[in-house]
């Protein structure tokens, strides 16, 4: 017995001494045992939000330096660390957000805010401040700068209750005690010391806590980096979005990842796989919920319904129904709760999503009025949540949403494809976060008594400077290897580079889209040929032209059918191509035995001024040819005239990249050129 005792009184002083030496009523640093702020030095450094110097001493009465500031806020409010690119050109200017969805992150997003910290000790966590907006973007910054007072109380302002806001946070910071009613305005230098004392007082209130919320939007099955058209830099991965992800979560294990809709499909390795290698990497990324976007129903939905069993979290909608029912594989929004607060998730679906897919993708499917819906769940759900957040995949009606619908605390919004600040509509904030794993978002909620403070808002760009998760690159290159064997097989070859650019084939003629429409009527002997341009996602390089191109750049599962319609018909479908002029729409016509041009200075429906075919005027009374992919005859994008006053005479069993891929192969070598088919007016882009 007593060799037992001997032994138990052994293990219990190895474990003293394995403890870091303020767990022995010791301190952190050598040099606060004195010190007023004690308590708070001790317990900031034992929660890892403070660091000594090399001697192991503090300096609590030392002034705080914006570099130290910034670390200390960093990581006691849990923000994001930025790592920036090194800049390729010195003269670049920064940016911060884009609101055209033709906009890529380039390097002008990616490098320092403030040039003259590249390789400043903390330079992550000053970025961390900046991005954030909680200190203001300067070309210089001095990280040696010393800190007042009324600095140091502006800049925890702005983390807790967020920068977007309008506010005096010095009086608001006063007002909620979490500093000195008498300092907060005071120009005088504040120390180490009373910065830490400052910030235990928030950060030890078993009343205050932060919620951290990461959120995507519009991956379109973008699980690889790439090099966006125009730009030198790579940017994307969702593998570096993962190891943020899991890297925070080992110390907040409670932190939420939402995605607005749009996620499974329209790459390659998405496509191929039916959407199962995007949801297999959303499961190893741990995701807790996401709605489903117009793009979800680009496959038919018993292929959905099988993505939603393999997913191991729920796929929300509460407008969408299936033979006039919710299914029941489908939640209306989710409860999740998070040390005592209770946050209400909920998720609408575009109510206009049929017309955006193939029609045999939506037989059945309904969609209930999406603001009736969430109004409906809100009402639902409200009383019992602290926090309610909004997956919202409603493009432009996003913005509309809080204003119909009162409620939302927050509404992530999907399908705009914009990288935007935190933007109040009422009583809401909606969040825009990007696409194509260009960007991964973090909102840091901040809550008291129950009650939500504010939040802070950070886009991390995925950058090729950061780590990526093996576990997540293991599952892509699983899937990759499937894949790779016939990707690789080449049909032919172009000599000049074909433009599929977003920003091309939605808004003037491209002459990738040329050839595609050219295969049309080679493969059916149509008189005319019309390619709506969103169908269309990828260039293709000047060289030998891979199915894996062709696939990239179709990879809608469209099929080639030939229809008769009138030459009205056609006049009108190109007047409906035009009617968002100049806004960048994925139903922009591009064209074949035809030529068109547009004035779009004139009023929608009016914009098209002369159509010819052969040379000659068309003739709105014959009857013409018309080949298309079956997702604009069924009356995709809005083409009811295409549906409706057409009468089919041809469906073929091509998908319109194998009409394209024939048509190479057939050619050899092709060297398609911009021609004039579309003629623009008083407005032509660059």
């Amino acid at each position: 017995m007593k060799k037992n005792i001997s032994f138990l009184v052994i293990l219990f002083l190895s474990i003293l001494t394995a403890l870091p030496s303020f767990a022995q009523s010791e301190d952190a640093y050598k040099d606060i045992s004195d010190s007023s702020y004690r308590e708070a030095i001790n317990h900031l450094a034992s929660t890892g939000v403070l660091n000594g110097m090399p001697n192991k001493n503090f300096y609590p009465d030392h002034e705080l330096t914006r570099a130290e500031a910034a670390v200390m806020l960093n990581r006691g409010f849990q923000l994001a660390e930025i790592n920036p690119t090194v800049p390729l050109n010195p003269d670049t200017e920064k940016k911060l957000t884009y609101q055209d969805p033709l906009a890529v992150i380039d390097e002008s997003f990616t490098i320092p805010t403030a040039k003259n910290l590249q390789g400043h000790w903390a330079l992550e966590e000053i970025e961390g401040l900046f991005k954030i907006r909680a200190i203001e973007a300067e070309q210089e910054y001095d990280p040696d700068h010393s800190v007042t007072y009324k600095e140091w109380t502006d800049m925890m302002g702005k983390v807790i209750f967020g920068a977007q806001q309008s506010l005096d946070f010095q009086k608001n910071m006063s007002e909620y005690g979490f500093v000195s009613k008498d300092k907060a305005h005071l120009n005088e230098v504040i120390t180490r010391g009373e910065a830490a004392k400052s910030m235990y007082d928030i950060l030890s209130n078993s009343d205050f806590q932060i919620v951290t919320v990461f959120a995507t939007s519009d991956i379109h099955g973008h699980l690889q980096p790439y090099v966006p058209s125009g730009t030198e830099q790579e940017i994307g991965g969702i593998a570096k979005m993962s190891q943020i992800v899991k890297k925070f979560r080992a110390s907040h294990p409670d932190t939420l990842l939402l995605d607005a809709g749009d996620a499974p499909y329209n790459t390659n390795i998405a496509n191929l796989s039916e959407g199962a290698a995007t949801i297999e990497v959303m499961n190893e990324m741990g995701y807790d919920a996401m709605v489903l976007g117009n793009h979800d129903f680009d496959f038919p939905f018993s292929v959905m319904e099988r993505n939603e069993g393999l997913a191991e979290f729920p796929f929300l909608s509460a407008n969408t129904r299936y033979n006039g029912e919710h299914p029941n594989f489908l939640e209306s929004y989710i409860m999740k709760e998070i040390e005592g607060t209770s946050i209400a998730i909920l998720g609408v679906t575009d109510d206009q999503s049929h017309h955006f897919t193939h029609p045999k993708n939506v037989e059945g499917i309904t969609f209930e009025d999406h603001f009736t819906a969430a109004e409906n769940t809100v009402q639902e759900i409200r009383e019992e949540a602290d926090i309610v957040i909004g997956l919202s995949h409603l493009h432009g009606d996003n913005k509309v949403l809080p204003t119909k619908v009162e409620g939302f605390d927050l509404v992530i919004g999907g399908g705009e494809d914009i990288v935007d600040f935190p933007k109040q509509i009422g009583n809401s904030w909606l969040i825009s976060p990007g696409k194509h794993a260009e960007t991964l978002n973090q909102i840091n909620i901040h809550m008291l008594d129950g009650q939500m403070l504010g939040f802070n808002f950070a886009h991390i760009f995925m950058t090729d400077n950061l780590e990526n998760d093996p576990a997540v690159n293991s599952i892509i290159e699983k899937y990759e290897s499937k894949i790779d064997e016939k990707m690789k097989t080449v049909v032919g070859e172009t000599t000049v580079d074909l433009n599929g650019e977003r920003e091309t084939v939605r808004l003037k003629e491209s002459n990738l889209a040329n050839a595609i429409a050219d295969s049309l009527r080679a493969l059916t002997g149509a008189d005319i040929a019309l390619q709506n341009g969103g169908g269309v996602r990828a260039s293709i390089p000047k060289g030998e032209i891979t199915l894996e191109q062709i696939y990239g750049a179709l990879p809608f599962d469209n099929t080639v059918v030939m229809v008769e319609a009138s030459g009205q018909t056609i006049w009108k479908a190109l007047e409906h191509g035009v009617a968002s002029y100049p806004s960048a729409a994925g139903s922009f016509l591009q064209v074949s035995g035809l030529s068109y041009t547009i004035d779009p200075s004139q009023s929608e429906g009016s914009r098209v001024v002369e159509v010819l075919i052969d040379g000659e005027q068309i003739d709105l009374e014959k009857t013409y040819t018309v080949a298309a992919n079956d997702f604009l005859t069924g009356g995709g994008d809005l083409f009811t005239m295409l549906k409706e006053d057409t009468v089919e005479v041809l469906r073929t069993k091509h998908f319109l990249r194998d009409a394209f891929a024939e048509y190479v192969e057939e050619q050899g070598t092709i060297l398609p050129e911009v021609e004039g088919r579309i003629v623009i007016l008083n407005g032509k882009p660059e």
